[in-house]
């Protein structure tokens, strides 16, 4: 089994896929595709993450310049990588992540004066 974790990115109106599977030796599998250039840029580097990887968010190799290169740095992408590992290692629970079906970031509110 693997787990399948879909970024919408609406504000570019792109969209990726990553698929996470767990290794024998413990690190993470990570497939990822997109219809973006930067995106899959991203995907032939991030291959593979480590517990640490997906634990240590400043630490993590996910989160560095040699493997984000150009990528957005809006873009959810790496976010959904950390997603994906975090299901596939048991770090969030899968009957969770299908009761509550995505999590949000709602752009809204720009005219508010707070």
């Amino acid at each position: 089994m693997a787990s399948k974790v879909i970024v919408k990115m609406r504000t570019c109106g792109r969209t990726h896929v990553v698929i996470a599977k767990l290794r024998e030796d413990g690190d993470v599998d990570i497939k990822i595709t997109s219809d973006c250039e930067q995106a899959s840029q991203f995907a032939e580097r991030c291959t593979k993450v480590s517990l640490n990887d997906v634990t240590d968010f400043y630490g993590s190799k996910v989160n560095s310049k040699e493997i984000r290169g150009n990528l957005w740095i809006q873009c959810l992408l790496p976010i959904g990588v950390f997603d994906a590992a975090w299901i596939e290692l048991g770090m969030i629970s899968k009957s969770l992540c299908k009761k509550v079906g995505s999590d949000e970031i709602i752009l809204s509110e720009f005219d508010s004066e707070e």
